[in-house]
């Protein structure tokens, strides 16, 4: 009879928490990457100030920042828990989007770009960088990053 009521038990125990051992955990927030989007957010809008001169005239560094940026994103996807970090990552860089990637396409193929745009595209870039910054240091939390956007400033 007792040995019944352990047994008992030990399914009760058992099936209370499967279902939390086999949930998938977030990673924990992640300084470095932290540190990292944060100096590449400072980076890119320095880069956008210069936007107004012509491409020519900054491409290395244009070319360099966005290899750090391709390289944070791929530190992001190299942890399948950080997918919808990884996802943002891809958003800003693409070039057929309106953000990161796209801009410097557009100031590659244009030469120079507007005062007026840019100061736009701060906005929005700088947008999606703090979406990327809320994503990694709320990780763990349920904490709302709000709505990623991409196009005009809301």
């Amino acid at each position: 009879m007792k040995l019944a009521s352990i047994a008992r038990s030990a399914l009760v125990l058992t099936l209370l928490l499967a279902p939390v051992a086999c949930a998938p955990v977030a990673p924990p927030p992640n300084p470095v990457a932290q540190a990292t989007a944060a100096s590449l957010k400072a980076q890119t809008l320095s880069l956008l100030d210069v936007a107004g001169d012509p491409y020519a005239n900054h491409a290395a560094e244009a070319a360099a920042l966005t290899a750090k940026i391709d390289a944070a994103a791929s530190a992001a996807a190299a942890d399948p828990l950080n997918a919808l970090s990884a996802r943002q990552w891809d958003v800003l860089r693409d070039p057929n989007r309106a953000l990161y990637g796209g801009t410097i396409a557009l100031w590659q193929s244009q030469g120079t770009l507007g005062p007026a745009f840019r100061d736009q595209k701060k906005i929005q870039i700088g947008r999606a960088f703090d979406y990327i910054l809320c994503l990694e240091a709320n990780k763990a939390q349920t904490t709302s990053c709000g709505q990623p956007e991409e196009g005009g400033a809301s």
